[in-house]
């Protein structure tokens, strides 16, 4: 073995960081001394503060059943005959073709450089390197380990990024969902610690500017910040207050400042607060960060300030449609009561708990959001039934009922005339809600699923809410009463398997009842 293998001057050692990862390396061959002079010879080898961790098998079969378990190798020494001529050839194909690994760097080391000319190989593999055994001096395996690791390390950058960038697309083609804030800014987080930071642990935090005075002696558990996306040791905490890692006295300082953006990079993690002109402020947060340049410590500057404003037009905007469903509650109540004698919130609760039973059955959040929208309108055919008719006190006759449904079904036609999808959900339901599963309903006999699944939700949820609320002729029933009732009509008026799933759910229903009580 020629003596520049082992004992050729060191290279220069790298600053090492205690904590970093090593790089994982696989060494496939069946000469036992070969694992035990490349793991010598690279023994206190280290790229960017990362140590080597060797795992080792004996051949092809072995290495198949390994890496099969294993996605986190970096570079894998492969030799080239063992059980057979060809196995570590059939190894490579195996990793690139069946595996479909394209991040591992293969190196090719062979002793019998004649079974498969490097030519060959080099034109028909997707690998990185083919040595052999013979030429592979120390200083030749230090160059081959710097390259392979190097690559490994940045194509795991383009990969991260790549992933970032697939969530920031999705959530952008999402931007209106109720769900795209946390998803935009997920996205965005992830691709900005992997091709700045290269750090694993970031996270993103929102908090009112009202609740941050007095930050430092009120947020020593972090409370006042919530997290709104994350990555790595904070990705499972998205939604939860922070809680740890945080130096508050240092967010103090930057929350003095009269600068809306201000960072700092202290004990290696990125501090970065943007103050809004809404009255929020956001935290950037990233541990562990290594040096970063003037450019990149702009980048991150600017990605707090364009997140956070973005961001905090869609927090805005969310407001503004919460504010504009209270409106049509309220629209919506003055329909069904056709009088203000007392305040009741029937429309609203029946609403809550159709989209409350919507995402029980597989509902998307937006979906449901349009169905509560939609359900406190679909009723404005009452607005032509006459005052005295709809506050009678006493049972109606037969040609009063049939009066009064016939104005309801006009609301189908009123709200036909609106080119809006919240309208035409809610003719809709006005068109169906008063069908039966049973076919014994009004106005068109409609059975089973023929009935808009809409109105069957709703026909459910207000007729829940109806028992349970007083009305001029009789008192409120309790909630045992009002759950008999569904089930005794459950498969005549009602579709079974939404009974089902209201019943099961009674609790979640109960508690939309206590939020909206009705005030006299």
């Amino acid at each position: 073995m020629n003596d520049d293998f082992l004992f050729s001057e060191d290279e220069p050692e790298v600053e090492v960081t205690e904590d970093e990862e090593p790089f994982q390396v696989l060494i496939v061959d069946d000469d036992e001394e070969i694992h035990t002079i490349t793991k010598m010879a690279l023994s206190d080898f280290k790229l960017d503060g990362r140590r080597l961790q060797f795992n080792s098998v004996y051949s092809g079969s072995e290495a198949k059943a390994f890496l099969r378990d294993r996605d986190d190798i970096a570079m894998t020494l492969l030799d080239v005959v063992m059980e057979t001529d060809h196995a570590g050839l059939e190894v490579a194909r195996w990793i690139r073709q069946d595996l479909k690994n394209k991040l591992i760097r293969i190196v090719l080391r062979t002793g019998q450089p004649g079974q498969a000319p490097e030519e060959d190989v080099i034109a028909r593999y997707d690998i990185d390197d083919y040595k052999e055994k013979t030429e592979l001096t120390y200083r030749k395996l230090v160059t081959l380990m710097y390259s392979c690791l190097r690559a490994f390390r940045d194509l795991n950058a383009i990969e991260r990024n790549k992933r970032g960038l697939e969530k920031v697309i999705n959530a952008s083609a999402e931007v209106f969902s109720a769900q795209s804030m946390h998803g935009l800014c997920q996205g965005i987080l992830e691709q900005l610690v992997a091709l700045i930071t290269h750090s694993d642990d970031a996270m993103y935090c929102r908090a009112e500017s009202s609740k941050t005075e007095g930050l430092t002696a009120a947020t020593e558990s972090g409370s006042l910040f919530e997290i709104i996306g994350g990555t790595g040791d904070y990705e499972r905490a998205i939604g939860q207050p922070v809680e740890e890692d945080i130096d508050w006295h240092l967010v103090q300082q930057l929350q003095d400042s009269s600068n809306h953006v201000e960072f700092r990079i202290h004990h290696n993690n990125y501090y970065g607060l943007y103050k809004t002109k809404g009255k929020r402020q956001y935290l950037l947060f990233i541990k562990g960060v290594r040096e970063l340049s003037e450019l990149d410590q702009n980048l991150l500057g600017l990605f707090v300030n364009n997140s956070s404003i973005a961001i905090d037009n869609l927090h805005s905007r969310d407001i503004e449609r919460a504010q504009q469903r209270e409106l049509l509650y309220s629209v919506g109540e003055a329909i069904d009561k056709h009088s203000v004698e007392h305040i009741s919130h029937h429309v609203k609760r029946s609403a809550e708990m159709a989209g409350q039973l919507a995402i029980l059955t597989g509902a998307t959040i937006d979906d449901a959001e349009k169905l509560k929208l939609a359900s406190s309108v679909y009723d404005i055919g009452k607005v032509s039934v006459q005052m005295e008719l709809a506050q009678r006190a006493d049972a109606l006759t037969i040609h009063d009922y049939e009066e009064i449904m016939q104005k309801v079904i006009k609301g189908h036609d009123y709200l036909s005339q609106t080119d809006t999808e919240i309208a035409h959900i809610a003719a809709q339901v006005a068109q169906d809600i008063h069908e039966r599963w049973d076919g014994t309903g009004f106005p068109s006999q409609k059975r089973g699923q023929d009935i808009n699944i809409n109105a069957r939700i709703l026909a459910i949820t207000s007729q829940y809410d109806a028992i349970r609320t007083d009305r001029s002729y009789r008192e409120a029933q309790c909630m045992e009463s009002a759950a008999d009732y569904l089930l005794q009509h459950s498969g005549k008026f009602f579709d079974p398997e939404l009974v089902g799933l209201m019943l099961d759910n009674l609790d979640a229903i109960e508690k939309i009842r206590q939020r909206y009580p009705d005030k006299r």
